[in-house]
């Protein structure tokens, strides 16, 4: 049944090619005009035709419906899967942090995600005190401290709504794919990671030409942090291969809870886990490298440790909180 829907919709008869009613279909799904038996043989469908071009259509519908108006194009999207990956260390929270305070604001991260059934990525900036309630809010953040949050749930509730069919299928849908893009304010830069040299080729060409500079990361998890040796991906190429003992050893993988990860990013922000501050200046590198504002990552590692020793890290993050704090309860204060 869910294959002759799709066929209806999204094939030529004569060639069996996929053609542009791909958007119509996502845009049906999204607008509430199928039933959740289409939409559920719709996702299995589109996963069993995947393929670069049809991801690609369906990133471009979902751009019509964010409800974000601001643009901060110079901003580095960092694109952690929207499910909490119990084994990263979420190395690139604490690293935007750091290169937040560079004089220039060369390095602006956004990052994005929304409450599931289970843990989720958002889940650590809510324990980190680190996630607006509004996407003013979260736009005002980006402009005042080079960082910020964005809810998927207020700035692309369409996709939201479907959250529960979505969970029910238990399957890795295009949506799982392509929310990690979303760019909710336009990021002409950004960071991903992938398990394998396949994906990353993958990734590459759904990619290309929605930004203008995009690095992917090769490792054991889907996350773009750097915790081992891996090649560094630009612009769909290999183009740096990063070495792990020139700086150290690589990240021991052990199991994280919500609470877990929240204490690492404080205790290393902190300097309380020096035996892993070589992998938050290799991440710190990483965006540094992506921006172009160093020509290394080797000079990036330097950069990011320098600026890491110069300022009390935990009082800064303690002053992020309290900004955050400051936005959610404004309108209280204001009464």
């Amino acid at each position: 049944m869910g294959r002759g829907f799709l066929e209806r919709l999204i094939y030529r008869k004569e060639d069996e090619k996929l053609c542009g009613n791909v958007q119509q279909l996502v845009s049906r799904m999204l607008d509430g005009k199928l039933s959740d038996v289409k939409i559920s043989a719709s996702l299995v469908c589109l996963k069993h035709k995947k393929s670069p071009q049809l991801y690609r259509k369906v990133l471009n519908t979902l751009d019509r419906y964010n409800r974000i108006k601001y643009r901060q194009p110079d901003s580095t999207e960092v694109s952690y899967p929207y499910r909490m990956k119990k084994f990263s260390p979420y190395l690139l929270i604490p690293a935007g942090i750091v290169l937040s305070l560079l004089p220039d604001s060369s390095v602006k991260t956004v990052f994005h995600g929304e409450l599931l059934s289970r843990p989720a990525t958002k889940d650590i900036f809510d324990h980190l005190s680190l996630s607006p309630l509004s996407i003013e809010d979260s736009t005002q953040m980006l402009k005042n401290m080079n960082f910020a949050f964005f809810n998927r749930k207020l700035f692309l509730p369409e996709l939201s709504s479907l959250n529960g069919i979505r969970q029910e299928l238990n399957i890795n849908d295009v949506f799982s794919v392509v929310e990690r893009f979303l760019s909710p304010v336009g990021s002409e830069f950004m960071v991903a990671g992938v398990t394998s040299q396949k994906e990353a080729e993958f990734i590459s060409s759904m990619l290309d030409g929605r930004y203008r500079k995009f690095a992917v990361t090769v490792g054991k998890e889907p996350f773009p942090d750097i915790v081992d040796s891996t090649y560094l991906y630009i612009n769909g190429k290999p183009v740096v291969e990063v070495d792990i003992y020139r700086y150290g050893r690589p990240f021991s993988y052990r199991e994280f809870s919500v609470g877990g990860h929240v204490r690492f990013i404080k205790e290393l922000l902190e300097k309380k886990l020096p035996e892993f501050e070589h992998l938050l200046f290799l991440n710190g590198a990483l965006l540094l490298y992506l921006k172009g504002r160093v020509d290394s990552i080797e000079e990036g590692y330097s950069l990011t440790e320098e600026l890491f020793y110069k300022y009390d890290f935990g009082q800064i993050l303690r002053n992020f909180q309290r900004y955050t704090d400051y936005l959610n309860y404004k309108n209280i204060y204001e009464l």
